[in-house]
């Protein structure tokens, strides 16, 4: 009998799918709502205890992921506009180097064994994404109730953006199609955003006095500093940006000064998110936060405002950890 129901019983959990993913899902959502609209049995003998509702400072650290709207990161493509400077990124002035053709054509031999290439050109490049970034920054704010505060605070995160350039090579081999054989090759962007934030935020009393659901909006000021832009193939990196003056055409057997063009600039952008603030006492707490930035980038032709993404979580000391009543 043991063995029968032994039997039944892993007939039975076959016979249902799993159902992990959506399990665990609601029951997030359960226990989010439940932290915001009310109170746990923990914290229902601590419901009497008075708000800390007093004026003054909090200092904070956050940190988290940044992630950046494709929209701008369509500069790294190299495809030159009528806003483009001669330093801005610009695949021709790679393709277009005679001495950068040659060891491009000649690596392309080296590693494809079945095509002997005579020629290449362009056939393509893709949609550039920012990959998720490290964002981190400091600030400070002035509470004026328990329920509005105003911060400032400094924050930078180093992007990344990456995509794909097909060349397609001209040549004789037995893998060719119709004497052509494709190839693509990673393009990368990098750059340094700086941001200057300042934003009002609104908390909301719940039935635990450790748990505060919050919104804020604000306003920033951006500072975008284009650091590299590149085309990598065969494992050698060629430059999209003209780093040596305009006009000039890189020759690697001569050694010529390197121009900083300071590409990038200054900008500006919107801010709306919501988080929860969860205190430890009267002068520490966590804050995890969402927020939705529109902002405004100086990168010439890919500078339209675009939503922009960080989910964060803030450290937060308050000036009565250095009162005398805490």
């Amino acid at each position: 009998m043991k063995r029968i129901y032994m039997h039944y019983m892993s007939v039975k959990m076959k016979s249902f799918p799993c159902r992990t993913p959506v399990f665990l899902l609601r029951t997030s959502l359960f226990v989010f709502a439940f932290l915001i609209l009310s109170s746990t049995t923990a914290f229902s003998q601590k419901l009497q205890h008075k708000r800390d509702t007093s004026k003054g400072f909090d200092f904070f650290f956050n940190a988290g992921m940044y992630l950046g709207s494709k929209a701008n990161a369509n500069y790294y493509r190299g495809w030159k506009n009528i806003e483009s400077d001669y330093a801005d990124p610009d695949i021709n002035y790679v393709l277009n180097n005679q001495y950068w053709y040659r060891y491009i054509l000649d690596a392309i031999d080296i590693t494809y064994n079945d095509v002997i290439a005579d020629t290449f050109f362009l056939e393509g490049t893709s949609e550039m994404k920012y990959n998720m970034a490290f964002v981190f920054g400091i600030g400070a704010r002035y509470r004026f109730s328990e329920n509005f505060m105003l911060s400032f605070l400094f924050s930078q995160v180093r992007l990344t953006a990456e995509g794909i350039a097909t060349l397609a090579i001209k040549g004789t081999g037995v893998n060719l199609d119709k004497g052509i054989k494709y190839i693509d090759y990673p393009l990368i962007g990098k750059e340094r955003r700086n941001f200057f934030e300042m934003n009002a935020a609104f908390l909301f009393n719940t039935a635990s006095p450790y748990i505060y659901p919050f919104v804020e909006l604000g306003v920033h000021v951006n500072s975008t500093k284009v650091l590299s832009s590149v085309l990598i193939v065969e494992e050698q990196s060629y430059s999209l940006i003209n780093w040596h003056g305009e006009g000039t055409q890189l020759d690697p057997s001569i050694t010529l000064p390197e121009i900083d063009p300071h590409l990038g600039g200054i900008g500006y952008g919107f801010m709306g998110g919501f988080g929860v603030r969860l205190t430890f006492n009267k002068w520490a707490a966590i804050e995890p936060v969402v927020q939705i930035n529109a902002e405004k980038v100086q990168l010439a032709g890919y500078n339209e405002m675009r939503p922009n993404f960080n989910f964060m979580v803030r450290l937060v000391v308050g000036d009565q950890l250095f009162s005398k009543k805490q």
